[in-house]
């Protein structure tokens, strides 16, 4: 008799092969950094209630080089779904949703989900090029190419609609882009909406301002500072990234 899984398996470059022989189709969440708490327990709660029906695993890529080039994973999250051991369907930065949508679609009960509407990568894509004389809205899916990767210093803030010191400090923060616009860029990360870098940021209460460099995280501030104090902090940011 098989062996019913009903947990995700961790697998890795030595095992993959046994676990893609398996007649049951499989849903392998790829990941490198994090995994949002509402992915991990969404995996957990579709391998309990799909045991015998489908294989759920989890591999990590930063110790399993092989599988991610074998798979052609190049986001931080990636959903792949396959039956007989070819691959099906795919979600960059899934969420729960989208998680969903692809088991029920590998278990032949929904049609392939649209990748409008199946992961981060989706949800308020907001493409921006220029220079920034006002915040920028910044999404999970965009955050590398917007924040990462600028050519700009970028001061990122982590808020939410509900939070009022959030609300308190954007008419600074707005400011603070008219005033320096195209020395820095300020990019706002909704936690609700976007919750994969605040996860990787170790974002805990908001708002939480990072100071960002060339991809690296240089300075943090974590609650709503006076007007006077942030554009102080900001002139040393400019100052230490000019030098």
């Amino acid at each position: 008799m098989a062996r019913v899984f009903d947990a995700p398996i961790i697998t890795n470059d030595q095992n993959i092969d046994r676990l893609l022989a398996v007649p049951l189709p499989v849903l392998i969440l790829f990941w490198k950094d994090i995994i949002p708490e509402q992915v991990n327990q969404s995996m957990k709660q579709l391998a309990a209630r799909e045991a015998g029906q489908l294989i759920v695993a989890k591999v990590y890529t930063r110790d399993n080089p092989g599988v991610a080039r074998r798979f052609q994973i190049h986001h931080s999250l990636v959903l792949v779904g396959l039956r007989a051991g070819v691959e099906i369907t795919r979600a960059n930065l899934p969420d729960s949703s989208a998680i969903e949508a692809h088991a029920a679609y590998l278990l032949g009960r929904a049609a392939q989900p649209a990748p409008s509407t199946t992961s981060y990568a989706n949800r308020n894509a907001h493409v921006h090029t220029g220079t920034d004389s006002r915040p920028v809205s910044v999404t999970d899916a965009l955050f590398e190419q917007t924040v990462l990767h600028s050519s700009l210093p970028v001061l990122v803030d982590f808020w939410a609609p509900w939070c009022g010191p959030c609300l308190a400090i954007a008419p600074i923060l707005d400011r603070i882009a008219r005033d320096y616009a195209g020395r820095l860029r300020v990019a706002k990360v909704n936690v609700d909406q976007n919750p994969y870098y605040a996860g990787l940021y170790g974002v805990q209460g908001i708002p939480t301002l990072l100071l960002v460099k060339d991809g690296k995280v240089v300075d943090r501030v974590v609650g709503a500072l006076p007007e006077s104090h942030l554009k102080s902090l900001v002139e040393r940011f400019l100052h230490g990234a000019a030098g």
